[in-house]
């Protein structure tokens, strides 16, 4: 039925090219994750916290902002103002 029934493009690219942009999308929200960590790490230390305390803070972060990207990619986008 018109415009719900086209087939989705990116399931028409070959297998190699949707687990090339799979891998890299991943690659980058990890490695977002691990520069918020690391920032975090260092902003912890630098204010005084205890080291135990600030890796597992980092840590936390480190997971938690893959996980939210991850999330945010699930989310629809906002309408066409068309």
């Amino acid at each position: 039925m018109g415009r719900h029934n086209t087939p989705d493009p990116a399931a028409q690219l070959p297998a190699r090219t949707r687990a090339g942009r799979f891998l890299a999308r991943w690659l980058g929200r990890i490695g977002l994750g691990l520069v918020a960590g690391a920032c975090t790490l260092g902003v912890l230390l630098w204010a005084g916290t205890s080291w135990t305390a600030s890796l597992w803070i980092g840590g936390a972060v480190a997971v938690v902002v893959p996980v939210a990207a991850w999330l945010a990619s699930t989310v629809p986008g906002p309408e066409s103002p068309r």
